[in-house]
């Protein structure tokens, strides 16, 4: 547990920089590591104030402290517009007059708030990221939880914004994202997604997004980006005055992302990576895990990883000979542990789809060969 102080002076604040604190998503609300350029402004109040262990503890201190930096609201407020700064969630509350809607909630940019819920998610994420959008006109993005105590809270969290939800939109299909997504009609909502997912969900699509579509919400509005691989209809959705973007499963801040045959694709995957990459957002929001800093650099690092994992697959294959996916795993995955290998396993067949449509390897009834 870390202390944090602030201090007050007029209009002033005094502030703590820090580098971002472990991923949250697996256990509810935690931060994730940054990397030196992208900070966390810490606030906590003047005096003794305990909080919830997920959150910090505080103690009395003095703006003489060499570790404080003294910041005027309106300053403050304009670096956070622009995304050039990240707020500890104890920040907006008290700097802004600012409610906060729920205790594990996190608004990371002016009108976009996160909260974690619990889901059926696949491990070691236990949550997945729901967003509120917007001030007087809201929408909410991943309708995701089954448990009804969730289902509630996502309803009461709702109720407690200022606004009035005028959409409820997904980032694509699967489960983990859309278990209460009959909250459209019983909020009297449009239900907003791409139009792949008309088949894939339990409940009728309102209004379709494509690529570079807009979702306007009063002074906010969210342009979307279409980012196929993982699930044929997945859409991204990008705030562009703080350059913060909700990225759904597309990379994640807790676990890995699987590419599975049939509704993935590893060619799609990497070249919608490719495409987040050139969209340089400072901060990404992913569906699973905490806020990601300077996302760039992981996209850079997940199509690098892919690949070398791909060119293992290949090697392993020249090796073998004629083999299937499951036969090329002991020496691909030699460096994981056998537990993900049901996984690992659909990663594989997922790269050597990619590697036949590149006329690099052949299928020969179950098994591949290198042409």
């Amino acid at each position: 547990m870390r202390s944090f102080v602030r201090w007050e002076d007029g209009e002033a604040l005094w502030l703590r920089r820090a580098p971002l604190p472990e991923a949250h998503g697996s256990e509810g609300l935690r931060f994730p590591e940054g990397d030196g350029d992208r900070t966390l402004l810490e606030r906590v109040a003047k005096g003794d104030v305990e909080r919830e262990p997920s959150v910090v503890r505080a103690r009395r201190g003095s703006p003489d402290d060499a570790t404080l930096e003294r910041w005027d609201r309106a300053t403050l407020l304009e670096a956070w517009q622009r995304g050039e700064v990240l707020l500890h969630p104890t920040v907006p509350p008290i700097a802004f007059e600012r409610p906060s809607l729920d205790p594990n909630e996190w608004e990371v940019a002016p009108n976009v708030r996160m909260l974690p819920v619990r889901t059926a998610t696949l491990l070691p994420a236990t949550h997945t990221n729901t967003f509120l959008v917007g001030a007087e006109r809201l929408c909410l993005i991943e309708p995701a939880p089954t448990d009804a105590a969730e289902r509630e809270r996502l309803v009461r969290w709702i109720r407690r914004a200022p606004g009035k939800l005028v959409a409820i939109a997904i980032t694509h299909h699967h489960p983990d994202h859309v278990g209460a997504i009959d909250l459209a009609r019983e909020l009297g909502v449009p239900l907003v997604a791409h139009a792949a997912n008309a088949d894939r969900v339990r409940a009728t699509i309102d209004e379709r997004l494509d690529e570079g579509d807009a979702l306007p919400l009063d002074a906010i509005t969210l342009r979307a980006m279409h980012t196929p691989g993982h699930a044929p209809g997945h859409l991204c959705f990008a705030e562009d005055r703080s350059r913060t973007t909700i990225v759904g499963d597309m990379v994640a801040g807790v676990g890995t992302i699987l590419v599975a045959p049939g509704e993935g694709d590893m060619r799609e995957y990497l070249a919608s990576i490719e495409r987040l990459r050139s969209d340089d957002a400072h901060f990404a929001l992913p569906a699973h895990g905490g806020v990601l800093s300077r996302p760039a650099a992981l996209y850079a690092h997940y199509v690098a990883h892919r690949l070398a994992r791909e060119a293992k697959i290949l090697g392993a294959l020249v090796a073998h000979g004629p083999a299937t996916a499951d036969e090329l795993l002991p020496t691909a995955y030699d460096d994981a542990p056998k537990a993900a290998w049901p996984l690992a396993v659909l990663s594989t067949a997922a790269h050597l789809e990619k590697l036949a449509l590149e006329g690099r390897v052949m299928r020969e009834g179950s098994r591949w060969r290198v042409r």
